[in-house]
């Protein structure tokens, strides 16, 4: 309307009043049930996005008050049928006396520091909406090929986390980081296996290895996938030091190319020395599954070799001296790469076997060419 300012003489114009009162309010109502995080109301320099942080809040006031008013002088003064239906009705209300009363609890009684809405409100397909946007860089603006490579990176990575900056933990619906607690791993005292002897000298001398990356598409696809790995470290291990070793700034390092590619504000930057370690953990598991009949637990043998040589190495030191805080933040790290890569190859083992069996199965008279 307010692009249209120039017509509004027109006699068109004189009955507008009314509609442009129900598009403001329902456009504040929704602004007011999809906050989502502490600093929304920054950037988009809108006071009604902020967190609720007060039970007094002139904005819960306004919902359980004006609004519903608005709404009741709205059902009287309008027909059947040209007001909302029965079951949207009541769903209208039921939803701003329940968020409104939810908020106050959660303030008053729960001591809670602040309330986003956005959870109170949502379902887990609407949250599966917003993980596809993140994992898009934040991009509002989706299409088919972008959805599809969201998809794709959770399925790949298995990190779908809750905001940090959030009060709440996330949905049950999906898999978050911040549910996942890294099991204890003791080092096994059996003689490890000649294979896992190769695999960790190969981790080991990628590792130590003073050579710099060639700018691949290997390299840049490891690159990427540490940037999830930096989010994991980040939401998981409350130390800024830690997080410093495996989180950088936006630079114009080659290998960063996909990540800048995408970006829109919500990716990260592995450092150089986590896309090093990755791409030795890569190697390791590769040499490991060169004998997987003799893994009977894939993944904790993996985890159980992996940190016990990478913890013997100068790799990724915090300045905190405790073993075990170091062990949790090696251990993490192995684990978010590691099972991916260990489900990529089953996957990948069960395609192929299932294109054997097809041919194992086919008549021998199908098999033969006829000219």
């Amino acid at each position: 309307m307010k692009d249209q300012a120039g017509h509004t003489c027109d006699a068109k114009f004189a009955g507008v009043g009314p509609t442009v009162e129900f598009m403001s309010n329902m456009h504040k109502w929704f602004v007011l049930m999809d906050v989502s995080n502490c600093q929304q109301h920054i950037h988009q320099n809108n006071p009604d996005t902020k967190e609720f942080s007060d039970p007094d809040d002139s904005r819960l006031q306004w919902l359980e008050l004006v609004f519903i008013e608005y709404i009741e002088n709205l059902k009287e003064t309008s027909s059947e049928d040209s007001f909302l239906t029965k079951e949207t009705y009541h769903a209208l209300v039921f939803t701003i006396v329940s968020n409104v009363q939810c908020i106050r609890l959660l303030l008053s009684e729960l001591r809670f520091q602040f309330v986003l809405t956005r959870k109170l409100s949502s379902d887990p397909i609407e949250s599966f909406f917003g993980i596809l946007r993140r994992c898009a860089g934040c991009n509002d603006m989706l299409d088919v090929r972008s959805t599809l490579c969201g998809i794709e990176k959770m399925l790949k990575t298995g990190i779908v986390a809750s905001s940090k900056s959030s009060n709440v933990s996330s949905s049950t619906s999906f898999c978050s980081s911040r549910a996942i607690v890294g099991s204890n791993v003791h080092s096994t005292e059996i003689t490890p296996s000649p294979t896992v002897k190769l695999a960790q000298q190969a981790l080991r001398d990628v590792c130590t290895s003073a050579t710099p990356f060639l700018p691949t598409a290997d390299m840049a696809a490891l690159s990427f996938v540490g940037g999830y790995i930096a989010r994991a470290v980040a939401e998981n291990i409350a130390c800024d030091k830690c997080v410093a070793l495996v989180q950088k700034p936006r630079g114009s390092c080659a290998t960063d190319g996909l990540i800048s590619h995408q970006d829109r504000g919500g990716l990260l930057y592995p450092t150089q020395q986590l896309v090093r370690l990755l791409h030795g953990l890569k190697k390791f598991v590769d040499a490991m599954l060169s004998d997987r009949r003799s893994l009977t637990k894939p993944l904790e043998a993996c985890l159980t070799h992996s940190v016990e040589v990478i913890t013997s190495m100068p790799v990724l030191v915090c300045a905190n001296s405790d073993e075990s805080h170091r062990r949790e933040l090696v251990e993490l790290i192995c684990r978010k790469f590691i099972k991916p890569l260990l489900t990529n190859h089953a996957f990948d083992m069960t395609d192929k076997n299932a294109v054997r069996r097809m041919w194992c199965t086919k008549p021998l008279s199908r098999k033969v060419l006829k000219l």
